[in-house]
């Protein structure tokens, strides 16, 4: 099954189904997709674009969170920036 992620100048992007947290939300779950759309609007493969997106709503859910991970933090910058 696949997860519509969004619409990005007429163009719908599309990720495979994973599995959540279960103590997400609807309201993550959108916002999830929409960071997923944005970085696969970038030019990012739908992997990147999702562990970047997820990344970033762990973190937004968590404070205190910081990846060790150099290359996914430029990545969640940029996104970020995106939005």
């Amino acid at each position: 099954m696949k997860w519509v992620t969004g619409i990005r100048s007429e163009v719908l992007y599309t990720i495979a189904q994973r599995p959540l947290d279960p103590r997400w939300s609807r309201q993550d779950l959108q916002v999830l997709l929409g960071y997923c759309a944005n970085g696969q609007a970038m030019g990012w493969h739908d992997d990147r674009a999702f562990n970047t997106a997820e990344a970033i709503l762990i973190q937004r859910k968590n404070h205190g969170i910081h990846w060790s991970n150099r290359e996914l933090n430029i990545d969640m910058e940029a996104l970020l920036k995106r939005n």
